[in-house]
C-alpha cells in the first residue's frame, strides 16, 4: 500500500493578518490544529515551518506532527514544498495543504488519498468547477517538486500534467476556503 505524507505549508510571515495566523484560535485550538486534522487520513504529516517560529513548533510537536524548517522562507511556498518532499523521499506520494486553510474535512483529503492508492498521478478535489486543496501528487513528481522554488507553488506542474490530474468532485466548501485574515474568519479583531 502506497505510504503518503501530508504535507502543511506554515513557512509564511502571515503579513496580511497581522499576527500569526497559524495560532489564532478557532473553536479552542489554534488554526493550525484544524489544518492538521484535514490530512489525518494520510500515513504522516510533516509540516515545514520557519526556524524561528518556535511558538508554532511547540503548537505542531504537541499535535504529533514533524517540522521541516524552511531555512530560506523568503523563497516562496514553492520551496517550502520541496523542503518538505527532500525531507519525505521515501513517500509514495504528498496530499499538500496551504496552512491557513482550516475548513478542509478529513474526507476531502481521504479521497485524495484513495486516487494516488488506485494509481493517479495527481489528484485535487473541485468545489462548484473550481479547483481546491489540499492537491495531492505521486511520486512521479518528485524531481519536479523538489525543483519549486517562488511564489506559485506547484500551480505549473498542475498545468504543465492537467492531463493527469484526477478531478475528485466534493460538496467541502472548506476546500476553497483560506485565511488571510480576521475576517475571512468571521471573528471580530479582538
Amino acid at each position: 500500500m502506497a505510504d503518503i505524507t501530508g504535507v502543511l505549508l506554515a513557512a509564511g510571515f502571515s503579513t496580511r493578518f497581522g499576527d500569526n495566523k497559524l495560532l489564532h484560535e478557532i473553536d479552542g485550538q489554534a488554526l493550525i490544529a484544524h489544518s492538521a486534522a484535514a490530512l489525518s487520513p494520510c500515513d504522516r504529516v510533516v509540516a515545514v515551518v520557519r526556524a524561528d517560529d518556535e511558538a508554532l513548533q511547540t503548537v505542531l510537536h504537541t499535535l504529533g506532527v514533524d517540522c521541516v524548517l524552511n531555512p530560506e522562507p523568503e523563497r516562496g511556498i514553492g520551496y517550502s514544498i520541496a523542503c518538505a518532499v527532500n525531507a519525505t523521499s521515501r513517500s509514495d506520494g504528498w496530499c499538500l495543504l496551504p496552512a491557513d486553510m482550516p475548513c478542509v474535512m478529513a474526507s476531502t483529503t481521504s479521497q485524495l488519498v484513495d486516487a494516488l492508492r488506485s494509481g493517479a498521478a495527481m489528484a485535487a478535489p473541485f468545489y462548484q468547477h473550481r479547483r481546491g486543496h489540499p492537491v495531492a501528487f505521486s511520486n512521479r513528481f518528485f524531481d519536479a517538486l523538489c525543483a519549486l522554488d517562488g511564489d506559485t507553488g506547484a500551480r505549473n506542474i498542475l498545468e504543465q500534467n492537467a492531463g493527469q490530474l484526477a478531478l475528485i468532485a466534493t460538496d467541502d466548501a472548506g476546500a476553497l476556503v483560506d485565511v488571510d485574515t480576521v475576517l475571512d474568519l468571521g471573528q471580530d479583531s479582538e
